[in-house]
């Protein structure tokens, strides 16, 4: 009679780090799209600015004085977003430290010095999205401004008209443009499977884990490293992007200092979003 193995997970040393991971041409193909995709977008608007024309009524509609400003992004928001700023470009480089040792740091225990800076990056992400959560749950007021929903969608719609030249109206949006609401979106998802995925690669974590009561051994393990890797490579370029639209788009410039001052000019406010925001 043959008795069963008995159920163990593998304890992954360092030195095994560089096995079962994703394929460097995956991460190199994602770069390549997402320069290919700000390339595009560059050479599309060289043609031809938008601009808002659907609600021409809005002009002389509301009194405007020279250096009247209101508030785009309260303190929170700023410290939250450069903490995490601040978090995902310690993942990005410490990840890949581990990742590809030698192609940035040339001395000797790369690897482990990886590891710690990833675990500090980690630690600061985790007590930004959970500060985030609080704030947004119990201490913010209003409608979400994120919200996915159908007026989101057809002003998404009508602006990828213009873009393609199909339609030469491009609508007043409402405080985030819908392409900011996607990526908020898309970049949510992906830090949560990122942090499900890391922590399961992650030996003292994946030791808490109840994998063995889910029958989840090495395969398991194994696919959640290669996520980890997929997900990081999507995540790059989306920052790429989101670094490409706030500085190199000349009517984003307002927007994008509102993230250090917090606050944005009316008149330059009242150019693209609605008079209802």
């Amino acid at each position: 009679m043959m008795t069963a193995e008995p159920f163990s997970l593998p304890a992954f040393t360092m030195a095994e780090y560089n096995l079962y991971r994703l394929d460097d041409r995956v991460f190199w193909a994602f770069l390549l799209a997402g320069l290919i995709f700000c390339l595009i977008h560059a050479a599309r608007r060289a043609f031809r600015q938008p601009r808002a024309v659907d609600y021409p009524e809005k002009e002389g509609s509301i009194p405007i004085s020279g250096g009247e400003k209101i508030e785009r992004h309260t303190l929170f928001q700023r410290v939250f977003h450069w903490s995490n700023t601040v978090a995902v470009i310690i993942l990005t480089i410490s990840g890949w430290m581990v990742y590809q040792p030698r192609a940035i740091l040339s001395f000797t225990e790369t690897t482990s010095i990886g590891f710690t800076w990833h675990r500090w990056g980690t630690a600061l992400l985790l007590i930004g999205l959970a500060s985030h959560f609080i704030y947004e749950s119990f201490i913010a007021h209003g409608s979400n401004p994120v919200a996915v929903n159908r007026a989101e969608g057809k002003i998404l719609l009508a602006i990828l008209k213009n873009f393609f030249g199909l339609s030469k109206s491009y609508p007043l949006i409402n405080k985030y443009h819908p392409g900011q609401i996607v990526f908020h979106w898309i970049v949510a998802g992906n830090l949560f499977l990122l942090i499900l995925s890391g922590f399961v690669i992650w030996k003292p974590f994946r030791d808490l884990l109840p994998l063995s009561l889910f029958g989840l051994g090495w395969d398991f393990v194994f696919y959640c490293r290669l996520l980890h890797g997929f997900f990081s490579a999507t995540l790059i370029p989306s920052l790429m992007g989101h670094i490409y639209f706030a500085v190199l788009i000349k009517k984003n410039w307002s927007e994008t200092k509102s993230m250090f001052t917090g606050r944005v000019s009316l008149r330059e406010y009242l150019n693209f979003h609605s008079v209802s925001d």
